[in-house]
Order: structure tokens, then sequence, then C-alpha cells
């Protein structure tokens, strides 16, 4: 079974849940991860190359409603290849977006239900793919900036707390310009990020959201945590960054916002 950016390993007989993600960051040379790639509706910032290289080697690509305006804006003047499907409640899509992308072969499935965002609805709709097609994902990677309204900022973080019940022990990343993020699960951790970040002192944060962590321990941090409750209104761990070490440890009894930064030239 694999989880994360990578796979399981046994330390002690404990499952510890490998997380590489220079696995995602060159994924042009990394042609074993295997993933699905969703455009939320947030300009895209990523570098062009970089962007255009996780489009085509994603296994589903998809437009989440107003995300499909943002590509169809980043496509021009390119040839690419169209999103197999675009959904969401399409109340921010375009309609000469809709023509455009239904006259390449473009999918389109609504999804009214307004008790989840078209984010979270879009993860259900990649599970039916993956199911459908016998897919065998590594991942799903979300391209959407961390930045603008906050209440979207929190419900993007909210339907990472949300996929496991959706995709089962698939991950979920969020992309933007300059972050990479995702959610450790309850367990033990180990996270390569690498020797070029650690050398760039590139920031990362651990944040517990909607309740508190009882027990959080980490190591390769410059400022560790040691059994420590993490909670709003007590301790949370941003603008942390590395000790030198690029192999970092978490071991957390609730799950946690891992988020961190990328260098320039990685996105």
């Amino acid at each position: 079974m694999v989880l994360g950016v990578g796979c399981v390993g046994m330390n002690a007989s404990v499952a510890v849940n490998m997380w590489n993600p220079n696995n995602i960051l060159d994924v042009g040379r990394n042609l074993s991860f295997r993933f699905g790639l969703l455009i939320l509706n947030q300009p895209i910032n990523i570098q062009r190359d970089f962007m255009l290289c996780l489009w085509n080697r994603a296994s589903v690509r998809v437009a989440v409603d107003g995300g499909a305006n943002c590509w169809f804006h980043f496509l021009q003047g390119t040839d690419c290849v169209v999103p197999e499907l675009v959904t969401g409640d399409f109340d921010s899509i375009k309609q000469n977006v809709i023509s455009y992308f239904r006259s390449k072969g473009s999918e389109f499935i609504a999804t009214p239900n307004q008790d989840e965002t078209d984010f979270t609805k879009a993860l259900r709709e990649i599970q039916s793919i993956i199911t459908s097609q016998n897919l065998q994902l590594d991942g799903v990677i979300a391209v959407c900036e961390t930045a603008g309204r906050l209440d979207q900022i929190l419900s993007n973080l909210n339907t990472l707390y949300k996929a496991k019940d959706i995709l089962g022990n698939i991950p979920v990343y969020q992309l933007a310009r300059d972050s990479l993020t995702w959610l450790l699960r309850p367990g033990s951790h180990q996270i390569n990020v690498g020797d070029e970040i650690v050398k760039k002192r590139g920031w990362c944060s651990l944040i517990p959201l909607g309740a508190g962590v009882e027990h959080v321990t980490t190591t390769g941090l410059k400022w560790n945590l040691n059994n420590r409750l993490m909670e709003f209104g007590g301790t949370v761990s941003t603008s942390n960054t590395y000790s030198g070490d690029p192999v970092i440890t978490v071991k957390t009894s609730g799950s946690l916002v891992w988020c961190m930064g990328l260098c320039d030239d990685e996105t």
C-alpha cells in the first residue's frame, strides 16, 4: 500500500509514511510517480514549463469550474491536451471556455450540490474515474495559490481533511507558486525535503486545524517539538526551517497540515 509521495516503510514494527516532495518537483524525470491533476479557480502562477510538464505527465486532468477559465487563459498560444473532465456547479466558468473545451472533446459533469465545494466534489469525480478506468495513482495534485480570500484558503484545507473518506489512501497535495501543502494523518512520518531546500533555508510549518493535537514530536527542524501539545490558542509551528538534515520526522497523535516553501527555480 502506498501512502504519500513514496511508500510505506517499516521501522520497529511501526508503519512510517514516507514522503518525497521531489517526486512532484522533479516530475519530468521521475516517470514512476502517477498522479491526477486538478486546476482550481485561482490564477496559475507556476513556472510555465514546469506546469506544462505536470499537465502532460498527469494520468487524468480535471479543470474545476472557474479553473477551466484559468487553464484556458494559461494555454493561450500553446497546443496542449485539453482536460478530460470539466466539473463544478458552473457558476464561474465562461461560456466561450465551455464551447472551446467541448469542441476539443472535454467531458462536462455538473455537480450542483451546495453542501460541498467544487474542489471536494471534483475529488469524488476523480474517484469515479479511478474506479471506472482501474487507475493506480500515487497522489492527486491540486494547483491553487494559497492567497486571496481567507475563507477559500480554509475551505481548500478542509478538503484535505475530507479527502481520505473520498480517495482512501491516495494523498492530495496543494501546489502553489512557492509552496507545497498536504495533510499528515496520525502516525509516524518521514519527509525527505532534499538538500537544495535545506541549503536555501526554506520555510516549513506544522499546523493543527480544527482540533488540538496532544502529542507531536519532530526531528530535523530548527525548532523541534518534543511530545508537544499543538492547538490554536497555544502552540503552532509556523515560519520554522530545517536544522541541516534533509530528512524530517514527525510523530503525531492527530492530523497536522504540513506546508513547505519551494525554491524559486522549482516552480
